[in-house]
């Protein structure tokens, strides 16, 4: 007895052992039909849609990229581009004396003819370009870093050189500097503020003006031209 009680517990182990062992091998050969029946036209739509976006994500990183570096073009030029070609850059030339927000409770005035853009891409938040070759560039975003490095970084593929603190009044400080964007050389003097970790940039870059004279254009720009909503 004690010996028939034994094969029936080998006999039930194999026959676990041996469904175990089918059950895998059905898995296993639903999953090779199920790869096999891919249907290869689904398959090549598929991936052509994939390299599609990609495509896609490459072209709109280069169009952003030209598109932050057009007002470096010469205000003429800018005046030659064709409207298509004005709006996938995402300039606009201001018609008459525009008030735009640049936070809640504030606006800045820009003048009668200059270029607008406004397209909020990367940190960009606005730039503008005077009839007289001035840019002015506005950049916002959230760092850790203070707002020396973080300038440098915003400015590292311009070349940036002597740059200099030339003023420091609490959590703003003033700078000075020079790029090189397209072949020319520009003067430029920003106003940096940071609160609570959120850094705002206003640069005002000109390859006319020596910096004395942009300095005193960028005060009194924020002089004249900074309105607070009450």
């Amino acid at each position: 007895m004690e010996e028939r009680s034994t094969w029936r517990t080998v006999l039930g182990v194999l026959s676990i052992i041996i469904l175990s062992c089918r059950l895998l091998f059905t898995c296993s050969n639903m999953n090779k039909s199920s790869s096999s029946n891919i249907d290869p036209v689904m398959e090549n739509f598929r991936i052509s849609q994939e390299e599609m976006k990609e495509n896609f994500r490459r072209q709109r990183e280069i169009q952003n990229k030209l598109s932050n570096d057009i007002l470096y073009s010469d205000y003429e030029k800018l005046d030659s581009l064709p409207p298509l070609q004005k709006e996938n850059y995402g300039i606009l030339k201001l018609e008459k004396d525009s008030l735009i927000y640049i936070a809640l409770d504030t606006q800045i005035k820009i003048a009668k003819n200059y270029y607008l853009q406004n397209r909020h891409d990367d940190t960009l938040r606005m730039a503008f370009k005077s009839p007289d070759n001035m840019n002015v560039f506005i950049h916002d975003f959230v760092s850790k870093e203070e707002i020396e490095p973080s300038f440098k970084s915003l400015k590292n593929s311009s070349n940036l050189q002597k740059f200099k603190v030339e003023n420091t009044i609490g959590d703003v400080k003033a700078l000075s500097y020079k790029i090189t964007k397209e072949n020319k050389r520009y003067n430029g003097y920003a106003l940096c503020f940071k609160n609570d970790g959120f850094l705002n940039f206003y640069e005002f870059e000109s390859d006319k003006l020596p910096l004395d004279k942009l300095k005193a254009r960028a005060i009194d720009f924020f002089s004249h031209n900074m309105k607070e909503k009450k």
